[in-house]
């Protein structure tokens, strides 16, 4: 038969014994769904490291890599603050200069 379709018989074997995973999709989808909502209730604030905090305090111990495939497959970011720039005064423009070139510059002060 696999000469007649012109295929492996390896081939033939591996699509035959191949069985669908049809737990695993559910299990999955199951944490799907409680990330979504871990990230959604908590102001889409939660990253990985937070959502897997959260999901140990409700039995579930998953990977942090595995938590961001899924985020990322839904579509997930987290959004964060960053510091506000803040000028520094420096010490370096209040020492006198000299004139060496005799210049007639008059600075404002």
């Amino acid at each position: 038969m696999c000469k007649v379709l012109q295929i492996s018989r390896s081939s033939y074997y591996y699509e035959i014994n191949k069985s669908p995973n049809v737990e695993k999709d559910d299990r999955d989808k199951e944490i799907s769904d409680k990330i979504i909502e871990i990230f959604n209730s908590n102001r889409k604030c939660f990253g990985t490291r937070r959502i897997k905090n959260e999901l140990i305090k409700n039995g579930l111990n998953i990977s942090r890599r595995r938590i961001g495939r899924i985020m990322k497959a839904n579509k997930l970011v987290s959004s964060y603050t960053t510091s506000k720039y803040k000028s520094f005064p420096s010490r370096s423009s209040e020492r006198e200069i000299n004139n060496e070139l005799k210049l007639k510059v008059h600075l404002k002060r």
